[in-house]
């Protein structure tokens, strides 16, 4: 591919629109970003501004004509960042949070001129760094740029000294301080006169201008040449005879697998006399091992397509792929069957959940993959597509009450099975579950139920730990949670 080379080329090009305006925008959303963000609870306010921003990115792509042309790419970080005022799982947090800084990285660099076509396994897995490295560079062009407002020669030479001599002072004198007893004093006299606590907001406000302004003034610049739309065609360096052989080997394991495990694929192992395997062995330690196979299978047969010859045997080896690839589906739902016999016998988890959406993402990837070995074989469009759908899926599963449909689950099982992880279902699942567990409450048993009551209250409030919630850090799980706890939590 090249994507460095058409970044690079961009980089380069001319600057565009007026450097005052790009500054204002980029210190407004930054000062917003700080408002917002910084020391701040998700909720709302991620996706304000996640949409300043990117509607600032737009704002200064779009007159150049190269603004992003893929909706996905657009609205995708805003979807997902609308999602941490919807859901307080913690762990979700984090994962939307990678997700924004990722479809916002890949906004960037598409907002210079390249085409969706660009966007393969490669550039995705290094657009985050590469994008940071040309807001960074970006950045500073920026700011040597705005010195040269100021007309005098000399001014402007002592402009620029100061801005890079404070800071190294600056710092140099917080490490010097904890050395000397003088310095020490100093630091606490002024510590004391201005106070230090707005130390770390400024410095969290000077990073995110470095970003915005960065990535706003490469999405200003012209291309100097106009990027390319497609990679090189790839080395065929494996041989036909080479993946007959590889292709033909894995069908015949697969199949072999599958034939011994006939009698118990999709049953239950242990009714079969002398298996050696108990229940939860079987459920528990199968699905692990057959989702690495199917995957990397999947890499398999991309890599073969992508790097192999045919050399008259096309047919051959097209029956052999699609014999592995069904044979890899087939796996798939005997993975999938023994993490539903798991949840069976011992509960839901958001592992085992998980599990099974993983391995769901992999059998829609295979039929994407088996449309492209039965026509012309493109890797760019695969990945394009099956990352399409995997951000579909992922929007769809951080919207989605997960957790509730858990804690109910679980709690409905107690009827029939008499079992009930309460340790689980009070400190495993994040405020999400506490509604659907305030729900179910009732039906169950005592002590049951006050035990429960008494985690989910001592809980509650280690998580909160007494914060007022300001209006952009308002959520919807939050919100539900407090309700139902000052409804059916209240001490007694």
């Amino acid at each position: 591919m090249r994507v460095r080379s058409d970044a690079a080329s961009a980089s380069s090009g001319a600057v565009n629109g007026d450097p005052r305006l790009l500054w204002a925008t980029a210190a407004a959303v930054a000062g917003f970003g700080t408002w917002m963000l910084y020391d701040a609870l998700p909720g709302i306010n991620w996706v304000l501004w996640t949409g300043a921003a990117v509607a600032g990115l737009l704002a200064f792509s779009r007159p150049r004509g190269h603004a992003p042309r893929s909706v996905l790419i657009m609205g995708a970080p805003i979807a997902i960042a609308g999602a941490a005022a919807v859901t307080a799982s913690p762990g979700l947090w984090a994962l939307i949070c990678l997700a924004v800084v990722f479809f916002l990285a890949m906004q960037m660099l598409l907002a210079a001129g390249l085409s969706p076509r660009s966007i393969t396994a490669r550039f995705a897995a290094t657009a985050p760094l590469v994008a940071l490295r040309i807001a960074a560079v970006q950045a500073m062009r920026r700011g040597v740029e705005a010195t040269h407002l100021i007309r005098s020669t000399r001014a402007r030479a002592w402009v620029r000294g100061l801005a890079i001599t404070v800071p190294v002072l600056v710092g140099f004198a917080l490490l010097l301080a904890g050395a000397d007893p003088v310095f020490a004093a100093w630091r606490e006299a002024v510590g004391a006169l201005i106070g230090w606590e707005f130390v770390p907001r400024v410095v969290f406000f000077m990073a995110l201008l470095v970003v915005v302004l960065g990535a706003y003034g490469y999405a200003s610049i012209e291309p100097g040449s106009p990027p390319a739309m497609e990679g090189k065609a790839p080395d065929r360096w494996l041989g036909s005879t080479e993946r007959f052989i590889l292709l033909a080997g894995v069908a015949a394991l697969f199949w072999l697998f599958l034939a011994v495990q006939l009698g118990y694929l999709f049953g239950n192992l242990p009714r079969i006399p002398a298996s050696g395997m108990t229940f939860a062995e079987y459920a528990r330690r199968g699905f692990a091992e057959l989702s690495i196979v199917a995957s990397a299978s999947a890499l398999l047969i991309v890599v073969s397509e992508r790097y192999g010859n045919d050399d008259g045997r096309e047919r051959a080896l097209r029956l052999l792929t699609f014999a592995v690839i069904a044979a890899v589906l087939v796996l798939l739902g005997s993975a999938f069957r023994r993490v539903w016999l798991y949840e069976t016998a011992y509960g839901f988890t958001t592992a085992r959940l998980y599990a099974q959406v993983y391995m769901c993402a992999v059998a829609v990837g295979l039929a994407m993959l088996s449309r492209e070995v039965a026509g012309d074989f493109d890797a760019g469009r695969l990945f394009r597509r099956a990352a399409a759908t995997t951000t579909i899926l992922f929007i769809a599963l951080i919207y989605w009450n997960h957790e509730a449909w858990i804690a109910r689950r679980n709690m409905d099982r107690y009827a029939s099975t008499g079992k009930l992880d309460v340790a689980y279902l009070t400190g495993g699942l994040s405020p999400d579950a506490i509604p659907a567990i305030a729900e179910r409450l009732p039906a169950l048993p005592e002590p049951m139920r006050s035990d429960i009551r008494s985690a989910v209250r001592e809980q509650s409030a280690a998580r909160e730990d007494g914060r007022q919630r300001t209006w952009f850090e308002w959520n919807l799980a939050s919100s539900r949670a407090r309700q139902a706890l000052n409804a059916s939590f209240a001490a007694p």
